[in-house]
């Protein structure tokens, strides 16, 4: 009995390797009428509204402990504001002359820079003089930057962007500057 199914085991894989040898890939089939080319997309950021970098003066508040400047964004509606989403962004040139570009609010222990936006602008306010400055090479720090995200974007948005990560920001929403 051992001997009827070795030979019938060999016969099956003999008979397999014939089957898979034989077998060759079909010639492709006809190609078919090419469609209608569709509309032109939108660009890659569309609906997203950015600024230029801002130069901000800050005024010392009546407390005298709390820096604030108003910064115009007429494009902030209430419609952003109930359904979208805005980011503002400050920059930084270190004492090696390296950029720096922080998400706000900002806090480290010393150091506080927050955000109130509101329809038509937003205000900075801060516990120290954050005034855009120019160094001796001519480089301005602390300039203010925002993005307007519009309502219904959110779910297009790629995931994994960081948001507070204005390096991935600007490459995902192709800003220049």
């Amino acid at each position: 009995m051992k001997k009827v199914f070795g030979y019938l085991f060999v016969a099956c894989m003999f008979s397999l390797a014939i089957g898979m040898t034989s077998c060759k890939k079909g010639d492709a089939g006809p190609v078919g009428p090419k469609g209608e080319k569709g509309d032109t997309g939108v660009a890659g950021n569309a609906g997203i509204i950015y600024s230029a970098w801002k130069d901000a003066a800050f005024t010392l508040a009546s407390d005298n402990a709390t820096y604030f400047v108003n910064v115009d964004a007429p494009k902030i509606t209430a419609a952003i504001l109930n359904k979208g989403d805005v980011k503002v962004y400050t920059q930084y040139y270190t004492s090696t002359g390296g950029l720096v570009v922080m998400p706000l609010p900002y806090f480290n222990g010393n150091y506080i820079i927050n955000v109130n936006l509101f329809e038509g602008g937003f205000e900075i306010y801060s516990n120290a003089d954050f005034s855009t400055s120019t160094d001796d090479n001519g480089k301005k720090s602390f300039q203010y930057r925002y993005v307007i995200i519009p309502g219904g974007q959110a779910a297009a948005r790629k995931a994994g962007i960081d948001w507070n990560n204005y390096e991935q920001v600007k490459a995902y929403l192709h800003l220049k500057n």
